[in-house]
């Protein structure tokens, strides 16, 4: 299931990457037709990867009118700016998610544009579907070493 949950997961961050607010409303039985998956499997995910710690709320409501709410959380005062990637993770555990945490975070401060982050977000996963893991994890370092954040 986690090739499923990675790719629900990844459409419901494009859509907060490209959404200006600080939520997304979404039809659960929508996005399971749009994803060709079980509306279970939207629960899953939401409630997996979409948690309190990983900063979102999630709002739901079942039935014929109902709606699955993402929230952005608003992260503490001293996490605004954030910590250098090599820091943060051993480079050995660097994943996508950590990386979409990484450009959600450096959006919300301001260092990069949501069209930025869309871009980078494209590059990693590219980097992740093509090059092996040493190298990949070299090539994310220098990317992320030579923005120039603002």
């Amino acid at each position: 299931m986690s090739v499923l949950a990675d790719k629900i997961e990844q459409f419901i961050l494009h859509k907060l990457l490209e959404d200006e607010e600080e939520n997304i409303v979404l039809r659960r039985n929508e996005l399971a037709d749009e994803l060709d998956c079980a509306p279970s499997q939207i629960s899953y995910v939401l409630s997996t990867r979409f948690s309190n710690d990983k900063g979102f709320m999630v709002e739901s409501r079942r039935g014929s009118g109902g709606f699955v709410r993402i929230i952005r959380l608003a992260p503490a005062k001293e996490d605004r700016t954030p910590a250098p990637i090599s820091e943060r993770l051993p480079a050995v555990n660097i994943t996508m998610e950590d990386l979409d945490v990484l450009l959600y975070r450096l959006i919300k401060s301001k260092s990069l544009t949501n069209r930025e982050a869309v871009l980078l977000h494209h590059t990693f996963e590219a980097l992740f579907d093509e090059v092996d893991e040493p190298q990949r994890l070299n090539v994310i370092g220098r990317i992320l070493k030579h923005l120039n954040l603002r």
